[in-house]
């Protein structure tokens, strides 16, 4: 079986990762290798099961998201508060016990819970819509947090003490506490209930990473052999604690992206010795990790470079429409560039009334109803309206003609925050186009896994000129760039099956059979 650690962490407390509030959801748009890689095997119909060290109450939410809610996963949080539950149950606010004379008072934030004018807790919910967590007040000051699990029952109850969190319990099912993390003293202990459901070797731990390594030991001797396989993202965090754990298994370590720094890592020697294949995303990283390597007097067994791939994506269906799609993502260029690339867009929409334009940002303070007001102002000013702007369908139908209003026709704008958007914006776009100075990773990526050429100014190793994409070196050069792929659909169709028979790698198999005779054959 293959193993899959991810590197799942964020926020100040080491192996802590609460879901956002629904109004603070700011996601990064990010590649996940961890999750592509478990993908790849899975379609390979290798055994697969993911290890989680990280408290993440909203798990499933994620996983969802992700495509990979039916994977079996492991996760130290559930093994320590007994949690059994595989399902979810939805858990209203007015399951919960509440005193008598409370009211419900709802803003656009939170649902407010008062007793007379006082307030004596606060609701809080997920992105999804779940109960996320309650806040309790007493004299206006907060005493203790609710923190709920997205299957449908009391997670953990955080304390506070003069204001400032003070400990947190971990619970069972029951509401019963099992682990105690301390939270105000500097030692930052962690003492285990002694009516514990489950079996610890210790009361008190002097960190999580100790508990961590305990659980992992004992989950090995259960569930693992030697011969078993553990795929892990390199990340400072774990990186100790699975080596140590795991000495035994033959162990494939991705890097990805700056997730890890190759100058400042602490433990690089050890992954590269104890490391059977280290996985890389780009040639980029390949050499700056063999030189890294040979900075340090060491090398690795095996580098693999893996092109990345997001299975997520089937191959665009634009060809069977007779739109011309062009996905123009605008972060990352300047103000002068964005001004003439619109304008070379707009003559080209004009001479070929099959083209149309998706502006699409990813940033949520770029103000793209500004956007749309200049370009709407230029419009009138320059162009011909009717290839652009139509009447509006809320026009009423006795509006004077001269009043009638109008709204973009073949062109839209969209600010997208995670990755399902761009997959499905995708999947009608003809032809992507990225002049920043940097194209964006995740755009380029799932641009390929869709099989679309992209139009980038820089050069980059996911596009080869004239096959995926096209390289302007300026912007004056962008009509004949659109042009080669819009002139008929053999150019499109090359780049079509170029990405087909990259793929081909993931689909069929061959880069598991190339790590598994790897790993097989080392020592």
């Amino acid at each position: 079986m293959f193993y899959f650690v991810p590197s799942w962490y964020q926020g100040n407390r080491k192996w802590y990762m609460e879901a956002p509030l629904w109004f603070r959801v700011i996601e990064n748009l990010t590649f996940d290798d961890a999750v592509n890689q478990l993908k790849t095997f899975q379609a390979a119909g290798e055994e697969t099961m993911m290890l989680l060290l990280g408290y993440q109450p909203h798990l499933r939410y994620f996983l969802h998201r992700q495509d990979i809610l039916s994977t079996p996963y492991w996760s130290f949080f559930d093994e320590i508060q007994n949690i059994q539950s595989k399902n979810t149950k939805v858990l209203q606010v007015t399951d919960l016990t509440w005193p008598q004379g409370a009211r419900f008072v709802y803003t656009p934030f939170a649902l407010l819970v008062k007793i007379g004018d006082e307030r004596i807790a606060e609701v809080h919910f997920a992105e999804n819509g779940n109960l996320l967590k309650v806040e309790y007040f007493k004299e206006n000051e907060v005493t203790y947090h609710y923190m709920f699990d997205d299957r449908g029952f009391l997670s953990s109850i955080l304390y506070f003490s003069d204001g400032q969190p003070s400990h947190q319990d971990y619970l069972n099912e029951r509401g019963v506490w099992q682990v105690r993390e301390h939270l105000a003293e500097a030692s930052k202990l962690i003492t285990v209930n002694p009516r514990a459901d489950q079996e610890f070797f210790q009361l008190v731990y002097e960190s999580w990473d100790d508990l961590i390594l305990e659980k992992l030991f004992f989950f090995k001797r259960l569930r693992m052999t030697e011969h078993d396989y553990l795929v892990m993202a390199v990340h400072e965090q774990h990186n100790r604690l699975l080596l140590d754990a795991f000495e035994q298994q033959k162990k494939v370590l991705s890097f990805s992206g700056d997730r890890y720094s190759l100058q400042e890592g602490s433990d690089l020697k050890r992954l590269a010795q104890e490391g059977d294949v280290l996985v890389v995303d780009s040639e980029k990283n390949k050499l700056a990790l063999e030189y890294s390597l040979s900075q340090l007097g060491t090398s690795a067994h095996h580098v693999s470079k893996v092109t990345p791939f997001d299975t997520r994506l089937r191959l665009g269906r634009s060809q069977t429409i007779k739109e011309l799609i062009i996905y123009w993502q605008i972060d990352g260029a300047s103000r002068e560039d964005y001004l003439q690339t619109l304008q070379v867009l707009l003559q080209l929409m004009e001479e070929n009334p099959l083209i149309e334009l998706d502006i699409v940002s990813y940033e949520r303070a770029r103000n793209m109803k500004a956007l749309e007001s200049e370009l709407i102002a230029l419009l009138q000013e320059k162009y011909t309206l009717e290839r652009f702007m139509e009447v509006s369908e809320e026009a009423g139908e006795n509006q004077l003609e001269e009043d009638q209003e109008m709204t973009l026709s073949s062109i839209r704008f969209h600010t997208f925050t995670n990755e399902n958007q761009i997959i499905r914006q995708l999947d009608t776009t003809r032809l992507v186009l990225d002049l920043g100075q940097v194209p964006h990773l995740y755009t380029q990526i799932a641009s390929i896994s869709a099989g679309i050429p992209q139009i980038n100014r820089q050069a980059s190793e996911y596009v080869t000129h004239g096959e995926n994409g096209w390289i302007v070196t300026e912007i004056k050069d962008l009509t004949e760039a659109v042009a080669y792929y819009f002139d008929g659909l053999t150019n499109w169709n090359r780049s079509l099956v170029s990405t087909v028979q990259k793929m081909g790698d993931y689909t069929s198999g061959r880069i598991i059979d190339q790590w598994k005779e790897l790993l097989e054959n080392k020592g």
